[in-house]
């Protein structure tokens, strides 16, 4: 393919054909020194979205384009890349430039159950999330509310405001989330 023309990707029948179990991103060590964290930063990239959890990334020096997974899963950030070096280092430039545009603002990253954008990595993001039993088996919604208020530590009534919510409808979400996760508040 020319620089000069435009790639196309056909969307995904859906997420979980396309992968049997996508990772959780790792960095691996000393990652802000490699040469997949330097080139994120340098090149530019000319791909978008093709759906809700893959993005087309498409680096100024590649001479074509590369499919990444990048999006929310619970309470982990899925990634995976087609390209040989994410084979074989699960670890490339172009899940690197996803991460460096996510972390300023630049794209915007989906959650798979609650279909909420993430502009920018949110308060209740963590690396290395703890494993939490029972978040599988919450609603969408209850998910949503446990992830902002209880992981994340945003207050009840700010986050129903902004999500456009009552607080009692937040608080009702949050005591059946905490009732499913075994009523512990974490």
């Amino acid at each position: 393919m020319s620089r000069s023309e435009s790639p196309t990707f056909e969307p995904s029948g859906t997420f979980d054909d396309r992968l049997d179990d996508p990772d959780t991103l790792r960095f691996p060590d000393e990652w802000k020194l490699s040469g997949s964290w330097q080139r994120a930063q340098r090149e530019a990239d000319r791909g978008g979205p093709i759906n809700d959890a893959e993005r087309m990334v498409w680096l100024d020096e590649s001479d074509e384009p590369h499919r990444v997974t990048f999006a929310l899963d619970g309470q982990r950030l899925l990634a995976d890349c087609d390209c040989r070096g994410y084979r074989f280092n699960r670890w490339c430039a172009h899940v690197a430039s996803c991460w460096w545009r996510w972390s300023r603002g630049e794209i915007a990253v989906q959650h798979l159950q609650t279909g909420r954008e993430y502009p920018e990595p949110p308060a209740w993001f963590r690396h290395d999330p703890l494993p939490r039993a029972g978040l599988d088996d919450l609603t969408p919604a209850e998910l949503d509310a446990y992830l902002h208020c209880d992981v994340g530590g945003e207050g009840v009534r700010a986050f129903a405001r902004r999500t456009d919510r009552a607080a009692g409808t937040v608080g009702n979400l949050l005591t059946a989330a905490r009732e499913t996760m075994g009523g512990v508040r974490r």
